[in-house]
């Protein structure tokens, strides 16, 4: 019976050893996961963080090579707006972006003191492809300046859009889609009367690994010789 009771001590307090390594086991497998997760963390915003040393001056960035004395075609890259339409849609923006010139309670002033840096900023994140180092690198200001002027800039735009007639949608006319429709005749024999565009808007999902997804419309029109165009519009992913 002694015998026996021993055995089975021996037996259980080997079976809770057994537990409890496979329980540190897990626990350092855990750690271990935790501590990569962190360091990947570390390193992806060691890959997209720019600090303020290596940036130049926003007076001296290249966005004012661009503005001072680049050409449409260089702001079109840039902007996807022409000189003069970037000027008009600047002149509605300021009006809903204050860049105070003088704060009563002291402190540094702003990194961006012109109302073109703040739009072309916007706007070259929307339409380029650019990362946000390279945004940093063109206007010359720090992440977190950059995330800031966006989002205070998206608000302003959003505002200033509203009742600007320069930024409505416009159907082309019977006479523009006429012309549209000669146009893509020249380049396919085949397809007569029809003319159409390609628009494209990035929207969030769940697919990986990009988190981002882009939608299209695609809208075709049909001009008759002598009436004004159906159109039909199909999405496509």
């Amino acid at each position: 019976m002694v015998a026996s009771g021993v055995l089975l001590a021996m037996c259980a307090v080997t079976q809770r050893r057994r537990m409890q390594s496979a329980r540190l086991r897990a626990l350092r497998r855990r750690l271990h996961e935790e501590i990569i997760r962190c360091e990947w963390r570390l390193m992806v915003r060691m890959r997209h963080y720019v600090t303020l040393a290596c940036l130049k001056d926003p007076t001296e960035a290249s966005w004012m090579d661009t503005w001072q004395r680049g050409s449409d075609e260089n702001l079109i890259t840039t902007t996807s707006l022409s000189r003069g339409a970037f000027c008009d849609l600047l002149n509605r923006f300021a009006s809903f972006y204050e860049i105070p010139s003088y704060y009563p309670r002291g402190g540094r002033p702003r990194k961006l003191q012109q109302h073109h840096q703040v739009l072309g900023l916007l706007l070259a994140f929307y339409v380029g492809s650019m990362q946000r180092a390279s945004l940093c690198k063109e206007f010359g200001v720090p992440p977190s300046t950059l995330a800031r002027v966006l989002n205070s800039a998206e608000i302003a735009l959003s505002r200033a859009l509203h009742g600007f007639s320069p930024a409505r949608i416009v159907w082309p006319s019977p006479e523009r889609q006429k012309a549209l429709a000669r146009l893509v005749a020249r380049r396919h024999h085949l397809v007569q009367f029809t003319w159409g565009f390609l628009d494209g808007k990035t929207t969030g999902c769940n697919s990986l690994p990009t988190l981002m997804c882009r939608t299209h419309t695609i809208t075709v029109g049909y001009t008759a010789s002598s009436s004004p165009g159906r159109c039909a519009s199909a999405p496509t992913d």
